[in-house]
């Protein structure tokens, strides 16, 4: 669990502030979230032949829900992708890896702003 994290579960009164969704929103976000990757997952693994089980490669080092919040801190705040890296304990790479995967995630899951609609 990243110190993010835990500060926000310490003080959820906080959530506001640091992410812009209050923390029953984010809680709500979270579960839908982990539930569609799930479904997109099994749906990209049901065609493939596998050669080794699924899941025994490094297992990552952020949860599902410090990646979610990761997407969350850059999209609220705009840091770079440098100084998330730092903040959660992993590569600048890797901090824009995760953020491009969630926020095509984030997008099916959440309505596009009215002047996108438009």
């Amino acid at each position: 669990m990243s110190q993010l994290r835990e500060y926000i579960e310490k003080h959820p009164s906080e959530t506001q502030r640091m992410l812009g969704i209050d923390y029953d929103q984010l809680i709500q976000l979270i579960t839908h979230a982990e539930n569609l990757y799930a479904r997109q997952k099994t749906s990209q693994e049901s065609p493939k032949t596998r050669l080794i089980k699924p899941g025994s490669g490094i297992p990552p080092k952020l949860t599902i829900a410090d990646q979610i919040i990761l997407t969350l801190v850059y999209l609220h705040n705009l840091p770079t992708f440098q100084m998330l890296g730092v903040q959660f304990g992993i590569g600048e790479s890797t901090a824009n890896y995760i953020f491009h995967r969630w926020v095509k995630i984030l997008r099916d899951l959440l309505p596009a702003s009215v002047l996108e609609q438009v």
